[in-house]
């Protein structure tokens, strides 16, 4: 009987990975179901399992399906069973149930999303060698998931800042719950995203922080500009998610600090703890280059409002305050070592950056964004920005900011620079 149970679950599940982004399909109700099935499929040990013995070739084209580029294709579920796939794996993501609903009505337990952490490291490993594969396949992936998550979290602000308006009315009023449930839902796509994105830079780091390989430098910093908007927004004292957090709303239970912000400090673990000496100083120099970088963001992780003083130990959390620290039975001893080396990293980072900056004149600022010297020419018109700009801009356009000549070619530029190097544009 268990070799026939064993059968059909295999049998079925091959069936799940051949047809759920099958484009002969075209019911929407049943592509849905098939990727509802498959992503209940691998919340469960014995059904993974039976995912596994798949043969190979079946196996690599089901995640090759699943790192398709999400513009071209609803894109919530397969993100959620890239998640699953992850969840054991991340920094602090052993959970089961998040740590603020522990004393709240327990669930079914048999809830897919209720289930114990089974990561796939077979499956992490096809996508890391898919992600390597050729030039292109990480960086429309990649890009896909960050447009994502902006979107996602740009959605999830503006409907906290409505909810909290009509709490503060003095008259009466309902939020309409299919406004909550929608906000839990972009809250819940943010955390997966930022997750999906922990497991990409711990399995192939090299995306980010090779600059040989094309596409590289200009991902690591719209991760680290979307990094530092999440972790403002969450982090500033009094604001407006630390309110709606507070009113404990039906329908927005699962919005805490705990899930994204330890889905955001997995992330820059990675980059600034478990790199070489040169991949992590490269990773810091583009999170301090970008201008809304707060060292106070990254204190606030452990409980701490401003950053300590050089060669001081870190002082105990304020209990009134969060901090990792206060989630010993989620974070382990290592990943809070890890934290606190990655804040004294930044901490002396930040002031030998600050002691080495020169002033710009503002002739010499990008005139895009004013906050990054001028560093890039365009070829042929000649008109300057600064490469976080163009290199973000080159993505969906490659007309010149200015004068709309296409852009055939982009140069390093620099004030009294006598040779440039050239970078296709294309």
């Amino acid at each position: 009987l268990e070799h026939i149970r064993k059968l059909t679950l295999t049998r079925l599940a091959a069936i799940l990975a051949k047809h759920f982004a099958d484009t002969r399909i075209v019911g929407t109700d049943i592509r849905d179901s098939l990727m509802q099935a498959l992503a209940s499929y691998v919340c469960y040990p014995h059904s993974l399992r039976a995912v596994e013995r798949i043969p190979e070739e079946q196996r690599i084209a089901m995640v090759r399906n699943l790192l398709a580029p999400y513009e071209q294709r609803p894109w919530a579920q397969t993100n959620w069973i890239l998640v699953r796939l992850w969840r054991g794996c991340g920094f602090g993501y052993r959970y089961t149930r998040l740590p603020h609903l522990l004393k709240t009505k327990p669930e079914d337990a048999n809830l897919p999303s209720l289930q114990k952490p089974c990561p796939s490291t077979l499956l992490q490993q096809h996508m890391a060698d898919l992600l390597r594969e050729g030039p292109d396949v990480a960086p429309s992936f990649l890009n896909s998931v960050l447009n994502q998550l902006n979107w996602a979290f740009s959605e999830f602000i503006g409907m906290i800042q409505e909810i909290q308006q009509a709490a503060e009315r003095l008259e009466r009023n309902f939020v309409d719950s299919r406004q909550l449930k929608v906000c839990a839902t972009c809250f819940d796509l943010s955390v997966s995203l930022l997750r999906v994105l922990e497991m990409t830079i711990t399995l192939v780091p090299e995306i980010f922080l090779d600059w040989a390989r094309p596409n590289s430098e200009m991902l690591l910093r719209r991760l680290a500009q979307l990094l530092n908007q999440v972790l403002n927004r969450v982090t500033a004292e009094r604001n407006l998610f630390d309110r709606v957090v507070t009113l404990r709303l039906p329908g927005l239970e699962s919005v805490d600090h705990y899930p994204i912000l330890v889905a955001v400090t997995g992330i820059l673990v990675q980059l600034l703890v478990h790199g070489s000496a040169s991949e992590t100083e490269r990773a810091t120099s583009v999170l301090l280059a970008d201008p809304c970088f707060q060292l106070r963001s990254i204190c606030y992780l452990l409980g701490q409002p401003e950053p300590p003083a050089p060669g001081t130990a870190l002082p105990a959390p304020d209990r009134k305050r969060f901090s990792l620290q206060s989630y010993t039975d989620y974070i382990s001893a290592q990943e809070l070592a890890q934290v606190e080396q990655m804040l004294a990293h930044l901490t002396s980072a930040s002031a030998q950056a600050a002691a080495a900056s020169l002033p710009t004149s503002e002739e010499d600022l990008c005139p895009i964004c004013y906050a990054h010297p001028i560093s890039a020419v365009f070829q042929p018109c000649g008109h300057k920005s600064c490469k976080a700009c163009i290199n973000q801009h080159l993505m969906n356009n490659k007309d010149c900011f200015f004068c709309k000549t296409t852009i055939v070619s982009v140069e390093d530029w620099e004030k009294a620079a006598s040779t440039s190097t050239t970078s296709s544009a294309a």
